[in-house]
């Protein structure tokens, strides 16, 4: 810098000079900077650069300067370059920018779009999650008997808020066991001076019809049925000389334990109920011949032994939830039946029971139901009424599926309060629809609603326009999100579905947990005196 660069004009005085200095110098001879910047800054709003005789004001990035040349001002990058952020959206801020997105997504500089955060990679939920955009949802395993917690993420066990007498006696041989109708019980007869069929036993039920006893010959040629109809004792029969169907008495499904009795006379066969004659069949002949001095019979209880259907003079279903005790099978008393029945819980009857049917959270029963609205060929109509008392606060009470799809569920739900409640779960797509109305009453809770939102109901409809599957108690294994409770429900149970009550002997698949006519009674709390 030259020592002149400050000078302005030299003034002449007396034996001296003075040196006149441009502005922004200072100095005897006018060969000193002033440095304004060191005086409030210059005057500058943000940063001040000194230069040789003067200063500039200068901006940060993300502000331009006013044209007073001091004060910055903001840039409005968001209005100045309106696809700055790509998808997302621009946020002024004070000399910067901010790209956003909305929750649940995070911004990539790169590709200037806001992509999807994978919450469930970061193990967010106690046991299964799915990713959505945006978004995530926790699931508990229902079918391991687990449901979600308050906080939306962990899981907890479904409780027992009600607890159920489950109590039950080896000596009590329960019928159905098995619900593909197969015998719970064979046993075969090789008996020396035995000429004639004989059976007694106690027998309770709430069911309506079934198989009670199923005997044959050896070659299967004869044969006789003790069933129940109509709640009423039905005997069907078949020999060498001919066949016979017959029923009466008064009906004997009213839970309480009946003393029934087959026994083949010379002529006949009797039936009796509590000691009294209800039936006197005419039966020419012997119902099984002897061979080489021996009667040979094969016994069948709750069942038949194979597919008999073309034999029976009358089709009855088979299945048969009740219980007998106290058996003698062709006078031989137990013939050690009870050991067998020991060794198996399954084949044990509850001590107590009410009527109608028992989900104990273990399984489901599938209907193939037809929903079609005899008034409107085109439309279709779901009318259901409940009985329930719930054992467990959540599970599952009725679903239709549709493929992998649930487009209906009715579930029992913790609502996170002293009480559970009935909830309705609807599959939600853009279609088509029509009105339905649910009716659901019970015991503690009742549902009475007209839904018509096209949003809520076009899955529905377009399910219902196809083939759906009506599932009780529970569901199938479906995809993760398609409802929003997958427990079984644990509890009793009664369904009527558009004016006809189901009849769980009628499901074409039940667990063979689920009692489709016995309910047990309600834990009594112990007396405190």
């Amino acid at each position: 810098m030259s020592l002149l660069d400050g000078y302005k004009d030299c003034i002449d005085g007396q034996a001296k000079y003075t040196c006149v200095c441009k502005p922004g110098w200072q100095g005897e001879r006018c060969e000193e900077d002033i440095n304004e910047c060191e005086n409030i800054n210059g005057g500058c709003s943000q940063r001040c650069s000194n230069l040789p005789g003067s200063y500039r004001c200068l901006c940060e990035d993300g502000y331009f300067m006013h044209s007073n040349k001091k004060d910055c001002r903001d840039i409005n990058e968001c209005a100045l370059r309106p696809n700055i952020c790509g998808t997302a959206i621009c946020k002024n801020t004070q000399g910067k920018y901010e790209c956003e997105c909305a929750e649940g997504y995070t911004y990539n500089s790169t590709s200037k779009n806001c992509e999807d955060i994978d919450e469930c990679a970061e193990n967010i939920c106690a046991q299964l999650c799915v990713n959505s955009p945006g978004s995530y949802s926790c699931y508990c395993d229902g079918k391991k008997g687990f449901k979600l917690s308050k906080d939306m993420k962990n899981c907890e066990p479904v409780p027992v808020c009600i607890p159920l007498n489950l109590e039950k006696n080896y000596e009590l041989l329960y019928l159905a066991e098995q619900f593909t109708g197969i015998p719970v019980l064979y046993l075969k007869f090789k008996l020396p001076n035995v000429t004639r069929f004989s059976a007694e036993f106690d027998f309770r039920t709430y069911d309506a019809e079934g198989v009670i006893l199923y005997a044959e010959s050896l070659d299967n040629t004869a044969w006789i049925l003790l069933a129940l109809r109509d709640g009423k004792i039905e005997i069907q029969f078949k020999n060498e000389f001919g066949t016979k169907v017959t029923s009466g008495g008064k009906a004997i499904n009213d839970g309480l334990w009946h003393i029934i009795s087959v026994e083949e006379l010379e002529h006949s066969i009797s039936v009796k109920i509590a000691k009294e004659a209800v039936m006197n069949i005419n039966s020419p002949g012997t119902l099984f011949k002897q061979s080489h001095g021996f009667l040979e019979t094969k016994v069948y209880i709750a069942g038949f032994p194979r597919k008999v259907d073309n034999s029976l003079i009358k089709q009855i279903n088979p299945r048969l939830d009740g219980c007998i005790r106290a058996w003698n099978l062709m006078n031989q008393g137990h013939s050690g039946v009870k050991e067998v029945i020991q060794e198996k819980q399954s084949k044990h009857c509850l001590v107590t029971v009410g009527r109608g049917s028992f989900y104990p959270g273990t399984g489901m029963a599938k209907f193939h139901l037809n929903y079609y609205n005899l008034d409107s060929a085109e439309d279709w109509l779901i009318n259901v009424t409940m009985t329930i008392r719930p054992s467990a606060d959540t599970g599952v009470l009725l679903a239709l599926v549709a493929s992998e799809r649930v487009p209906l569920a009715l579930a029992m739900v913790d609502s996170n309060s002293s009480d559970s409640q009935v909830t309705l779960h609807l599959e939600q797509l853009r279609a088509r629809h029509q009105p339905i109305q649910v009716n659901i009453s019970s015991i503690f809770t009742s549902l009475n609603r007209l839904l018509s939102s096209s949003e809520q109901l076009s899955v529905l409809h377009e399910a219902m326009l196809g083939n759906v599957v009506t599932y009780l108690g529970g569901l199938p294994d479906v995809p993760l999100g398609a409802t929003l409770v997958t427990a079984f429900y644990n509890g009793c149970m009664e369904v009527k579905v558009n004016n006809r009550q189901l009849d769980l002997d009628e499901a074409i698949f039940k667990h063979n947990d689920i009692r489709s006519h016995s309910c047990p009674l309600v834990m009594e709390e112990p007396f405190n005196s």
